[in-house]
This record gives C-alpha cells, structure tokens and sequence, in this order.
C-alpha cells in the first residue's frame, strides 16, 4: 500500500525541471540554425555548386530553398521552444548530409571548422532531444498540460 502511495504522490519529472542554461543552450541552437537558413538563402549560388555534384539541376533549386527553409522555421522552432522535438528531427537529415556528405569533401582535419560545427550542432540536436525543451518554452507553457495535484483527488 505505502508503494502505491508513493507512486501517485511522486512529482513527475519532465523537461521542465531543466536547469536554466539548458534553456540558454537551446535558444541559441535555434538562432545559429536561423542564421544558418538565412545564410543559404544568401550564398545560393555555394549551396547549389554544392548540390550539383551528385543530383539533377531541378532537384538542386528545390533542394538548397527546402534546406533553408527548414532551418530557417525549424530554427525559429527551437529557439521559441515550440514543438521543439518535431523540429529538431527535421533538422537531422540535413545536418548528418552536412557531416557526412558534404563537410569531409573538405577533408578530415582541424582546421575544417565546418566540419566540427556540424558535428557539434548534431550533437546537440540528440541532447535535446533527449532532454526536452526546457521550462522556458512554448511546449512547456502553453501545450503541456496541467495535472491536478495528486492531494486534491483524496
């Protein structure tokens, strides 16, 4: 009986018990991809040479816009913390792309920093998509249902 008791009495833990640089980390994830997005839409021309090694020149226009596209929304996704789990997986195809295809093109070395923000970025999509979004999000406040107190029901 005294475990069933503490079952229902145990508080749950969700991304909201996140400690508050988790949040910062996150908002600033979402703002890099923005000015990433916003940066392909800038340099089409590198984001089609790109591209245009390996696809058809149709498939290239709509590839480099739906890049920056994703992670132009998806960034803003992130940072504002609204459906940040959908979000991140949408960034996924483009960045493990980016960390397999196209940065080692460059060649594996240190001084390939492209290479290692991508890894880093990647890295931290897992991370949060492990952890949540935060206490400061839109998913949190507004899509997070609120569960009555286990006492009221007694």
């Amino acid at each position: 009986m005294s475990l069933t008791q503490e079952v229902n009495t145990s508080s749950r833990v969700n991304s909201a018990s996140n400690p508050v640089w988790m949040d910062g980390l996150r908002i600033l994830l979402g703002l890099f991809l923005f000015f990433k997005g916003i940066m392909f839409l800038e340099h089409t021309s590198d984001v089609f040479y790109i591209f245009s090694q390996s696809q058809d020149v149709l498939d290239i226009k709509r590839a480099s816009i739906l890049t920056s596209v994703v992670h132009i929304v998806g960034g803003l996704m992130i940072a504002f913390g609204c459906l940040t789990r959908l979000a991140l997986l949408c960034q996924f195809p483009i960045l493990i792309g980016a960390v397999l295809i196209v940065n080692p093109q460059r060649g594996v070395q240190v001084g390939n920093t492209e290479l290692w923000l991508s890894i880093l970025v990647t890295c931290l999509l897992l991370f949060f998509m492990i952890v949540g979004p935060g206490r400061y999000s839109v998913d949190n406040k507004i899509l997070r249902q609120k569960h009555p107190e286990a006492a009221d029901s007694e």
